[in-house]
Order: C-alpha cells, then structure tokens, then sequence
C-alpha cells in the first residue's frame, strides 16, 4: 500500500484509535461519577451505562481499529515482526481484552448484583476494581500511543530521515 491509500489507512487509524481512547476516558469519568456522587438508586440506573457502552462505542471502534493494524500488517512494509514496536502494540492491545471484559464489566456486573443484594457504600469499596480496570485501560492505550509516537528502537525514523536527506 502507498501513497494516498497510505495516508486515508494512518488517518483513519489516528481518529478511531483517537476515539476509542476518548470513549475509555470518558467511560472512566462516568464510572468516577457513579461510585463517589449518587446515591444507591441513581447508581443501579446509571452502573448499567458503562457496559453499554462498552457495547456501542468501544466495541465497533476497536474492531475497526484492529482491523487497520491487519491492514498495516499484511499490505504495508510494517508487518507484524519487522519492528519490536509493532508486536508490542500487539501484545498490549491482546493485554486490553482481558481488561475490559473480566476486569472493567464483569466487576461491575459483580457490584451491580452486591448492590442489589446487600446496599451500596460507594467510594473505593465499592467501585475500586472496577476503577483499577479502568484505569489499567487507559495507562495501557497512553503506553501504545506513546510507542506509536516514539517507535521506540526502531530504524524506520532513520531510514525516513535519510531518505528526506
């Protein structure tokens, strides 16, 4: 793949990657809300968003988004095991899954059920794996940004530069 095709795939591959990290951050600030401002019943409302979500938005965004690292994979010169970068956004972007569905809804599936059954404290003990899982999400995604950026040990900036030389 060159030139325009190129361009539209590291475009698109910025905004979704863009939007998916904003939906997290955003789910997070929801979650924040949910379990230090409201009161049991707006929290048995309000709990039930975040795995929608999750749904809706993060889901469709980060299938799209994986399907681009495919793209880059098999029709760029990126590929998979050309630059340790690539397959460590790989492996951190494998790591997201289990942070996600076991970590951020299934706990809070766990605290919606505790809820129903025995109250609602709020704060951390209620809400703090479901905010650890979150927040492991995030600090993971700023990490890949950050190897997307850097491309850390890689001679791609090197071949890019002297080739503009």
């Amino acid at each position: 793949m060159i030139g325009n095709g190129m361009k539209w795939l590291r475009t698109l591959h910025i905004i979704s990657a863009s939007v998916w990290f904003g939906a997290t951050v955003c789910i997070g600030v929801l979650a924040v809300i949910i379990f230090f401002n409201l009161g049991e019943s707006d929290f048995l409302k309000a709990a039930p968003l975040i795995p929608n979500l999750y749904q809706k938005i993060i889901l469709p965004i980060a299938i799209f988004t994986m399907i681009q690292g495919l793209v880059y994979g098999f029709f760029t010169r990126w590929g998979f095991f050309k630059y340790g970068w690539v397959l460590l956004k790989w492996i951190f972007t494998f790591l997201l899954i289990p942070c996600i569905g076991v970590g951020t809804i299934g706990q809070l599936f766990s605290v919606i059920d505790k809820v129903n059954t025995s109250g609602f404290n709020g704060g951390f003990s209620d809400g703090g794996l479901v905010l650890l899982f979150i927040s492991l999400q995030i600090l993971t995604m700023l990490i890949m940004i950050g190897i997307s950026v850097f491309k850390p040990k890689s001679n791609y900036t090197t071949k890019q530069n002297s080739k503009t030389a």
